[in-house]
Formats: structure tokens, sequence, C-alpha cells
């Protein structure tokens, strides 16, 4: 844990990365449905926001209920864009969390993408305590705040993002093989034609048709829990590992994308991996970085080594005499 704590970078673009992913994904909620969509009546009920516990209480469209609520949705938009932007990292991470929270309590029709932004946010409050950069694109190199205090909460937040987003991969998996149609291998078949949550989008014609051959549904029913219990467990090991959990995320979720068209849930679910797995991404950032400098410079010497003029005249005759 101390050897962890000590190595653990204050600072990291990577997750910067992943905090404006998340917050733009969430902007295209506000950007692309109008507030008389995201506040609907739900069982009968009148549109009203829920305000009855304290989570729900403070979020912006109770604090400021008599409010036109599509008003409300431009302040969290421009809330979301300032933290996507990158700026004071430290401090925006406190308003991503409300604006996720304002959002997720709020909103009548979740996707899932709400929930885990939620957690997610709250532990990058704590993951960024230690980040004092004017922007989060800057480079990183405050390795003299190592052993602040907020060093600690940084870490731990850290941990906090690392822990969270494995236990959601590996719950869905776990989940998936208690449904009949998951463990039989048939689920991907059904929900590509869903009436409502089906394949959608100009793939939509491919997916139903390569779902209906038996192997494919069955690799790619039996393919989607590997692949989310994969992600898990590569979360919770080091260095590269992070990095191919983040790839793999990337492919999955861009396939489900194709496939049901859930846009601002998988990007939601990518940037949460990036974020989780930042420091193995930062690291192998720098490792490719010095691959390519050392590779680019053995060239240039190379080249630089290589005769640039005529061979001397008596070459030939030398070689001549000696043989």
């Amino acid at each position: 844990m101390e050897r962890s704590l000590r190595r653990f970078p204050a600072e990291s673009r990577a997750l910067g990365v992943g905090r404006s992913m998340i917050a733009l994904a969430q902007a295209s909620i506000l950007v692309f449905t109008p507030a008389s969509h995201l506040f609907v009546p739900v069982g009968g009920a009148e549109i009203k926001v829920d305000c009855s516990t304290l989570a729900q209480a403070a979020s912006l469209y109770c604090l400021a209920d008599s409010a036109d609520r599509q008003l409300l949705n431009l302040l969290v938009l421009a809330l979301l864009l300032i933290v996507a932007s990158g700026i004071l990292p430290r401090y925006t991470t406190v308003l991503h969390f409300w604006a996720s929270l304002s959002i997720g309590q709020s909103i009548s029709l979740p996707d899932g993408g709400d929930a885990v932004a939620q957690v997610v946010t709250f532990f990058l409050v704590l993951a960024c305590a230690n980040d004092r950069r004017t922007w989060h694109w800057q480079q990183p190199g405050n390795e003299e705040r190592k052993g602040s205090i907020w060093h600690g909460l940084a870490w731990a937040g850290w941990w906090g993002v690392r822990l969270q987003v494995a236990y959601i991969y590996l719950n869905s998996a776990l989940a998936k093989l208690s449904v009949g149609p998951w463990a039989e291998g048939s689920a991907t078949y059904y929900v590509a034609r869903m009436e409502n949550f089906g394949a959608a989008g100009l793939f939509a014609d491919l997916f139903r048709w390569a779902t209906s051959i038996t192997l494919i549904a069955l690799l790619s029913t039996w393919g989607t829990i590997f692949t989310e219990s994969l992600i898990a467990l590569l979360l919770l090991r080091r260095g590269s590992r992070q990095a191919v959990a983040a790839v793999i995320s990337a492919s999955l979720h861009v396939l489900i994308i194709l496939q049901l068209g859930i846009v601002s849930f998988g990007f939601i679910m990518v940037g949460a991996v990036i974020c989780a797995a930042s420091r193995g991404l930062d690291l192998n950032a720098v490792w490719l970085k010095s691959l390519f400098s050392r590779t680019r410079s053995s060239t240039q010497e190379s080249h630089s080594s290589a005769p640039t003029g005529p061979e001397p005249e008596n070459r030939t005759d030398t070689v001549a005499l000696g043989s």
C-alpha cells in the first residue's frame, strides 16, 4: 500500500480524458432531449420532481423547483461543458458531482449511465483533490506534493473509482448467468429483435441477420459475459493490464452503440473505465512516447552515420591488391 501510494501520480491526463468523456456524454442527454421528455409522468403521477430524500433535495431541480426546467437544463449543460473543458479539475469535480446528482436524482427516465456517473464523479472529487493544475490537459509535474494528506485522499478516491467500476462490470456479468436467455446463449438474438430496445440505425439489419446464426448468437452472448468479467479483473491489476481493460471496454461499448444506439450510456461507461485505468494508461503513454523517441533517434543516427559522399578512389585498388 505504501509503495502504491508513493508511486501514485497526483495529476493525470488520462483521468482528465475520462472526466471530459463522462461530462460530454451527460451533456449530450441535455442537448438532444428537451425537458418535456426528461420529466414525464410515471405511473400516472403528475410531472413533479421527487425531493423527499437528502440526495434528491440537493438536486438543482429541487433547489430551484419553481424555475423553468428547460432553463435549468441549460444551466446543468453549462456546468458539464465547463467540466469537459478541463479547467481547474480540483474544483470542477465538485460541480461535476452536483450536476450528476441533479440528473440522476431528478429525471424520470434514467438509462443506467446516470447512476454510474453519480458514483464515479463522487470518487473523482477525492481523486482530483491533489490536482492543482489550471487545466487537466497540462503535463503532470507536482512530485513535491506526494506526501500531503491531499495525495492520500486522491489515491483513495482513485481506488474507489477502480473498485466501483470493476464491481459494476463483474456484477453485470454474474447477474446475466441467472437469466435464462443469457445462460443458454440466445440473449443477443432476442435483444436485437426487441420492439423498443432492439437493433437500430444503419446496422440494424446486419445485427439481426448475424444473430440469426446460432454460432454468432452464442459467441456474442457468452462473449459479453466473458468480456465484462475480463474488464473487471484487468481493472484490479497493475500497469498495462489496466490499459488493456480500457481498450476492451471501448470496443465493447462501441459495438453496443452501433447495435442498440444507447450512446450516452456507452460513453459514460468508457469514460468511467478510463478514469479507473488512468494510472495504467499514463504509464503506457510514457512508455510509448519514450519508445517512439528512441526509434526516431536511432533512425536519425543511422541516417547520419551513412556515407554521404563517394568512396575514396584507392578503396577499389586496395581490395584488388588484397584479393
